[in-house]
């Protein structure tokens, strides 16, 4: 037990506990031999070397707690806390990270080289990517569809309503010549043309279109004598006639179907042309304005925008896309719109003197501004940590940091005590 508590004391406990045992030796040494100069020097010394190591011992403890339940200026520490404190947060704020050392190791870095060695980085580019694409389905995901699809056919159908009928028109006319919609219009007149002109029906009104206009044109005596007269040779076969018809029909409307076909151009330079000076006619104007507005008003927008807006995040949420329905994935178009601007931007910053400039000055009062403002930060933490603690663990936390220094201020009380001892022995026999 004994030799336990001898390992847990420290060296300035020792040397105290020495300097009392040494005091015991002198003062038996001096009894014992009371008429011995060098027995009464000794126990001179070790006197003043014991009161020396106890008056260091109080001060040292006074500051952390009262030795002895001394109440006079004691435990100086813990009833200093809050000055304590202010002054570890001062010293930090201003010595640590004050403003001047944090500007001068800001200057030092190179921030804009390292934020182009990273944007460079292929995973910073994936990453990059993900995080658009994620931004993008979320605020996809938050959107109400239906009411956001009412609201831009509404400022659809108002920028239409407002619109010339002459601009309207020219528009949907550009737009079905640069979309191609005008050569698949006509091609399903075509197909559905075609599928009319294939029945038998349409052979037998044709065959008696002909009947007909025979007998409009063999009404006198000598018309009807000629056209009996071919019937009986068989020159006239109308049936014959009718199919050849037929047949010619089908084979235009086929060629009207097909794509770029010399036919189909011609209908379709014919059909803008006609527009054109259709368009200059007052009635037709007239016209065109009443089929403009119920135009818009019929068109299904907030359908198609909703149905749009679905497939659109629907093909967000897919993990491999292709396709949704018959739209192009814009999941897929909105990555390689990302990767061209990406690199397009990275380009820019390598290339651009003025705008790396500016960029660098911004990255740089960004840095700034922000260790500024971790300065004070830094200093709240410091203040909220130290007032957390209680004050056996303030006092832990400032001794453990000194206590070396500490322990020497103790042995060094015992040493300066037996040294001055002695010089003052010495002076006084000098002296007496």
């Amino acid at each position: 037990m004994g030799h336990v508590m001898w390992r847990n004391w420290n060296k300035a406990d020792k040397t105290l506990l020495g300097a009392a045992a040494v005091f015991l030796f002198s003062l038996c040494l001096r009894l014992q031999y009371a008429e011995n100069a060098w027995a009464e020097g000794f126990l001179f010394c070790a006197e003043a070397a014991l009161v020396g190591g106890i008056a260091d011992w109080f001060a040292v403890t006074a500051l952390f707690r009262k030795p002895l339940g001394f109440p006079y200026h004691t435990a100086i520490l813990p009833r200093r806390r809050e000055t304590f404190i202010k002054a570890s947060v001062t010293m930090v704020q201003k010595e640590f990270f004050s403003r001047r050392k944090i500007i001068h190791h800001i200057e030092k870095l190179h921030v804009l080289p390292m934020l182009m060695d990273w944007l460079h980085e292929p995973s910073t580019r994936q990453q990059m990517l993900q995080r658009f694409m994620g931004y993008v389905r979320d605020f996809l995901v938050r959107q109400n569809r239906q009411e956001q699809a009412e609201m831009l056919a509404e400022k659809i159908r108002e920028n239409l309503l407002a619109a010339s009928p002459d601009a309207f028109f020219i528009q949907f006319g550009n737009w079905m010549k640069e979309s191609g919609k005008d050569k698949e219009f006509l091609q399903h007149v075509a197909m559905y043309v075609r599928g009319r002109l294939e029945r038998p029906e349409t052979r037998s009104s044709i065959l008696g279109m002909l009947e007909q206009y025979e007998k409009e044109c063999t009404k006198s005596t000598w018309d009807l004598l000629m056209a009996g007269i071919a019937e009986a040779l068989d020159f006239v076969n109308l049936e014959e006639a009718a199919g050849l018809m037929q047949k010619q029909l089908l084979r235009l409307a086929d060629e009207l179907a097909e794509a770029d076909s010399p036919l189909q151009r011609e209908m379709l330079a014919l059909f803008y042309e006609k527009a054109e000076e259709l368009g200059h006619n007052p009635e037709v104007r007239t016209l065109m304005a009443e089929m403009k507005e119920e135009l818009v008003r019929e068109i299904p927008l907030t359908e198609a925008i909703a149905r749009t807006m679905a497939s659109i995040e629907s093909s967000f949420r897919e993990e491999e896309p292709d396709t949704v329905g018959n739209l192009p994935m814009l999941r897929s178009r909105l990555m390689d719109i990302f990767r061209d601007e990406y690199a397009r931007c990275l380009e820019m910053m390598d290339t651009d003197d003025h705008l790396k400039d500016t960029v660098e000055h911004f990255l740089y009062d960004i840095v700034v501004r922000s260790a500024l403002h971790a300065q004070n930060m830094v200093g709240d933490i410091v203040r909220d940590v130290l007032r957390r603690l209680t004050d056996e663990q303030l006092n832990h936390l400032v001794y453990d940091k000194v206590e070396p220094d500490l322990l020497w201020i103790r042995m060094n009380g015992s040493i300066v005590g037996a040294g001055i001892g002695l010089v003052l022995f010495t002076f006084l026999k000098v002296v007496g």
